[in-house]
């Protein structure tokens, strides 16, 4: 039988199973990461406890704070930046922000956690947090106060875009010492009166701000970033500037830069940021492509894109495909400079099991106070997603490539 047959069948199976049993979208998304499970060897830990204060790596173990409970900070980036010191100035520690899970797929707070050694994390709690009805705007004092200077029209908004019910995910944080101030970006989504049954049909990058990378944080808006150049085939053309999976990337001279699937997630760009990282650095209509921003690898068909500058001087852009929960095979391009020539590395992961990225999909990539650099993957469960694992594993930056190895258990600081 040719291959086109055998996929015909499958997508016929497909069909019917989708038809006959009722089991939606989000059921075919879970009946495929089933299928998709890498390696028994990948969940060994899968059922270990983790504690709080245990001085090394586990990837897939669950994993707790210092005060017990299980970190929920999904989708999301570790970074070290200026935090805080309780006595009125700032020390450096290690920030991860992500997604709580606790309620499910919508509607997702924003947690925030601190280290001093990438091991054990406090928890802050939700740094910005969504909205359950308009109502609360005016008689919940926490954003009754944060809200205060909105008028009714601004606050609709707010709440039609960070209630419960929205789509609400991978929030990234950068600190902008030119203002003092904290910024988060995050996929911003929702149903429109066009599409009401799909809950990804306004797809827009929201960015919120604060003086604290605890919170609260201030939402501001959500939009549209930049477009397919005039000349350039548009992949998605009724839906110009969409922005879903989104990281942030601040370089070594302090630009900032969002990178972020569009097009109907077929096309990756990285854009500009505006000095205080609020913005873009030019508007969609009038940005200029190789200056404020890069349109990537068209019709690729990539998501959970992640911006790291490696030891050798070069970029590197690492992005899982689209294949819903389940994993898939990640893939890397690099280049000299952000709006340079990208080519194509193929697959950083080595060893068993790295044709599923050992069955996690990209978030996150950064260095231990040692110079040792950390894959950071969600691994995840779309069954029960407060209880999706993290997979932090060692990656080196060596020849001009991205290298990920797996290991059971490890550390950072290890002799």
């Amino acid at each position: 039988m040719k291959k086109w047959m055998y996929a015909a069948a499958g997508a016929l199976c497909l069909a019917l199973l989708v038809a006959f049993m009722r089991i939606g979208p989000y059921g075919v998304a879970r009946l495929f990461a089933w299928l998709g499970r890498g390696s028994d060897f990948l969940y060994a830990l899968e059922d270990y406890q983790r504690a709080a204060d245990e001085a090394d790596f586990t990837p897939g173990a669950q994993w707790r704070d210092t005060q017990g409970n299980l970190i929920q900070a999904h989708g999301g980036q570790v970074q070290r930046m200026p935090v805080p010191d309780g006595v009125g100035g700032k020390k450096e520690q290690y920030v991860w922000i992500g997604e709580d899970k606790s309620n499910g797929h919508f509607g997702n707070c924003f947690a925030v956690y601190t280290s001093d050694d990438l091991y054990t994390w406090e928890y802050h709690g939700d740094a910005l947090r969504s909205i359950e009805s308009r109502k609360q705007l005016a008689e919940d004092d926490y954003f009754a106060e944060l809200y205060a200077s909105c008028t009714e029209e601004e606050l609709d908004e707010i709440y039609r875009c960070i209630n419960v019910g929205t789509v609400m995910e991978r929030p990234k944080m950068l600190y902008c010492e030119a203002t003092d101030r904290y910024v988060i970006w995050f996929h911003s989504d929702d149903a429109t009166e066009a599409n009401p049954s799909y809950n990804y049909d306004v797809g827009m990058a929201g960015v919120a701000v604060s003086d604290s990378p605890f919170g609260p944080f201030r939402f501001l808006r959500r939009q549209r970033l930049s477009r397919c150049p005039k000349g350039e085939i548009d992949c998605y053309p009724s839906s110009k500037g969409e922005a879903r999976d989104m990281n942030l990337f601040r370089d070594a001279d302090g630009t900032g830069y969002i990178v972020y699937t569009s097009e109907n997630n077929k096309t990756l760009y990285i854009s500009k940021l505006s000095e205080d990282y609020t913005g873009l650095c030019a508007e969609p209509e009038s940005a200029v492509a190789g200056r404020d921003f890069v349109r990537l690898f068209p019709g690729a068909m990539r998501e959970a894109p992640v911006l790291a500058h490696g030891d050798d001087g070069r970029y590197y852009l690492m992005s899982s495909s689209t294949t819903g929960w389940m994993s898939n095979q990640a893939r890397v391009w690099s280049a000299d400079s952000i709006f340079g020539e990208w080519q194509n590395d193929g697959n950083p992961c080595v060893g068993e099991s790295a044709n599923v990225t050992f069955d996690t999909q990209s978030t996150c990539l950064f260095q231990a106070p040692n110079g040792q650099w950390i894959y950071f993957g969600d691994r995840w469960n779309p069954t029960d997603l407060a209880d999706s694992r993290y997979v932090w594993l060692p990656a080196s930056f060596k020849g001009g490539r991205l290298t990920i190895s797996w290991a059971e258990r490890w550390r950072w600081d290890a002799p």
